[in-house]
């Protein structure tokens, strides 16, 4: 099992204050507290005492020269509270309120990066990936990077303006990139220097499992390892959907071979698109009813199967989980039936007839959600890629009433890190593969609850609120184990 590594403590040593005692900083200064939201401060951080919420926040903001902007009206714009309960309520004034207590924004931009890892270290963490998974293959390195180098097509830019009334074709609108990793891709018989692959699940030994989770030649992150391990984890759900539905509308399927579905078969059927991709095709309306109440069952199972969410408390677990669940859901959307195309059938009348006439709001979402489905289509994420972009979509630190936002925020930070880190060394030849993602990430926010409740989930729960649903299905034990 990964092990999630917190923050380090920090060792003690004495540190005079303004009123000349000497004060541990193993722990937080009791004494002083922060000069922006008035929480306990943890020393002086950029020239003036700060906690360390306010100090890291600031951090980001200078490092990423983010601009925010005050959502208050009228005589309230720009004169939000800034304390320890509502200091992640308003960003803009959050950072103005750090220079009103004088942080030094060049002890930012002059600070060191950060320390490159000891050889020692790298070591000792390769050790323990070994002892944590009994499985140890061959693969070449060639198979993780030569696959894809030489089939680079440019790629259009994001949709970033949709007609609520245009047909949107994933296959006019977008130029695909290649497949991150060929779907039958086999690594050669002979290397000449083969590198040890970690597997995340034992029961996964084929060489398409193999190559669909090389990273690169350095050990992975434990967050990367849990993020990989909860999407394996879904293969065992997936058998569940797959028996009920039909069997066009989980295109990932087909990445894990079985025995009612060999490997044969894949090769054979991807082999007939040019770009190794199944045909798209239009789902009815029963289908795609059947299937989306099975994916949320997914969204919650793969929730489940991470280690840091359950360290949270169970109130911020449901407050994050009733908060990105609409992401959570499109995300799977596109990640299990990227094949669908549902333009036809959002088109048709009789779907038309479910929801608000004369909508526009809710006709461009629509349009969105199509645009989300071409646009993964085109970049193929593959399973670390996915997991880090659940992850960012979950872990939302500006979610109101935490009782605990910091390790929400520090859980977050790293997944975007790792989905950085990641997809640079997984695909040197993109680099701007990790944007296209970023705002893919963007879009999945910009579709409401309502509108995903209504298209995809009335028919089958009624008027029962997709939240109280979300409470029962998170806390049925038998989706513990």
């Amino acid at each position: 099992m990964a092990v999630f590594f917190l923050p380090r403590i920090i060792r003690t040593i004495r540190v005079p204050t303004k009123r000349g005692k000497q004060i541990s900083t193993g722990d937080r200064l009791l004494d002083i507290l922060c000069d922006v939201c008035g929480d306990r401060s943890s020393g002086k951080h950029y020239g003036i005492y700060s906690c360390d919420g306010c100090s890291g926040f600031f951090k980001r903001s200078i490092h990423s020269n983010r601009e925010y902007i005050c959502k208050a009206q009228g005589a309230k714009k720009g004169r939000c509270p800034i304390d320890k309960t509502h200091r992640n309520q308003c960003r803009a004034c959050r950072l103005a309120k750090c220079f009103e207590a004088n942080m030094n924004k060049d002890a930012v931009q002059h600070e060191r990066g950060p320390r490159k890892p000891k050889p020692h270290a790298i070591i000792s963490s390769e050790k323990q990936h070994q002892q944590q998974s009994p499985i140890v293959t061959q693969l070449s390195p060639h198979s993780a990077t030569s696959v894809h180098s030489d089939r680079l097509r440019p790629a259009l830019a994001p949709p970033y303006v949709l007609s609520p009334h245009r047909r949107l074709r994933c296959d006019q609108r977008f130029t695909p990139y290649p497949r991150p990793m060929a779907l039958v891709q086999k690594p050669p018989e002979e290397s000449p220097s083969p590198v040890p692959l970690i597997l995340p699940h034992p029961r996964t030994t084929t060489t398409l499992y193999q190559a669909a989770t090389t990273v690169s030649l350095a050990p992975q992150p434990p967050l990367l390892q849990i993020l990989m391990s909860a999407e394996e984890c879904q293969n065992h759900t997936l058998q569940i959907i797959a028996s009920f539905c039909h069997k066009e509308l989980v295109w990932n399927a087909r990445l894990q071979p079985t025995a009612e579905y060999p490997m044969e078969q894949i090769e054979t059927e991807t082999s007939r698109s040019p770009t190794g991709t199944v045909q798209s095709f239009s789902p009815t309306w029963e289908m795609l009813q059947e299937t989306t109440a099975r994916l949320l069952f997914m969204a919650v199972r793969w929730v489940r199967c991470l280690p840091p969410f359950q360290t949270i408390s169970k109130d911020d677990q449901l407050l994050l989980l009733e908060r990105s669940w609409t992401q959570l859901f499109l995300l799977h959307l596109a990640q299990w039936s990227v094949s669908w195309d549902i333009t036809a059938l959002l088109e048709d009348e009789q779907v038309r007839s479910r929801l608000p006439t004369d909508d526009n709001p809710t006709n461009q979402e629509l349009v969105l959600i199509q645009a989300i489905i071409c646009r993964f289509r085109q970049l193929s994420p593959d399973f670390g890629e996915c997991g880090c972009m659940k992850a960012v979509a979950l872990f939302t630190p500006e979610t109101v009433g935490l009782h605990a936002v910091q390790p929400i925020e520090i859980l977050q930070d790293q997944a975007q890190r790792i989905l950085v880190d990641y997809t640079r060394s997984r695909y040197p030849q993109q680099p701007s593969r990790i944007g296209r993602l970023m705002i893919l990430v963007g879009y999945l926010r910009c579709v409401s609850s309502k509108t995903v409740e209504r298209l995809f989930f009335h028919e089958t729960i009624g008027e029962i609120p997709i939240s109280r649903l979300l409470v029962d299905m998170y806390q049925m034990e038998k989706y513990i184990n």
